[in-house]
């Protein structure tokens, strides 16, 4: 069994989020198969550090929807579908269209954040939350809890599947820098209708992005 060592630099992730890092890497690149039991003790030992930042990234994977877990008997890796993803993307492209029409119904003090951005990249679909990106101020900006935590919990579940992306994730920025200037636009402007056709139409290109660049060969 090979052995990986975590990096000694305590700068670096913690103990759980890179345990959880490596068995996302894992499961997307195959090496954890889909239905494959997941075992506390193996992977820590793979891993070499304790069972506690296991069975946390164990949760952690349960959240985004990589794996199923049973009291008292363990877990094991769920298949990655192109249903769910295409499920996952239309979710996403709704939460972000309330989020950025409650948005742009807010006052333009509160508007004004936005403003000051500097024309970031494009906003990637899937993340792990806490990103200073359009979607997290979205979120913050719609002032409506439930909603926010939606969103971040579908970006989570999509992350598996941008990673399968690779390379083609990389066009993104092009592809998206438009869209995401005209939910900004519209979000500024105080435009409600506006923002959530924006917001909609830039998680949808995203996902038409994904069902392109991933043939069925890589996701049945």
């Amino acid at each position: 069994m090979t052995r990986v060592r975590r990096p000694k630099d305590p700068t670096e992730l913690s103990a759980a989020e890179w345990v959880r890092q490596q068995l996302i890497e894992d499961i997307v690149a195959g090496r954890l198969r889909p239905g494959e039991k997941l075992c506390e003790v193996k992977i820590a030992t793979r891993l070499g550090c304790s069972r506690t930042p296991v069975r946390e990234a164990f949760r952690h994977l349960g959240a985004l929807g990589l794996a199923n877990f049973e009291k008292n008997r363990g877990g094991n890796v769920v298949r990655l579908e192109r249903a769910m993803m295409l499920e996952l993307f239309e979710a996403l492209a709704e939460v972000a269209a309330a989020c950025a029409g409650l948005a742009a119904a807010r006052p333009a003090m509160a508007r004004r954040g936005l403003a000051e951005r500097e024309s970031p990249p494009a906003a990637i679909p899937a993340g792990a939350g806490g990103e200073d990106d359009l979607f997290s101020e979205l979120f913050r900006l719609c002032n409506n809890r439930l909603l926010a935590e939606a969103g971040a919990a579908i970006r989570c579940r999509l992350l598996p599947y941008w990673r399968l992306l690779g390379a083609s994730a990389d066009t993104w920025p092009a592809l998206g820098s438009a869209r995401q200037a005209e939910v900004v636009r519209a979000v500024l402007a105080g435009e409600a209708r506006a923002a959530r056709r924006s917001a909609r139409a830039f998680v949808l290109a995203a996902g038409d992005l994904a069902c392109r660049g991933l043939p069925h060969g890589v996701l049945p």
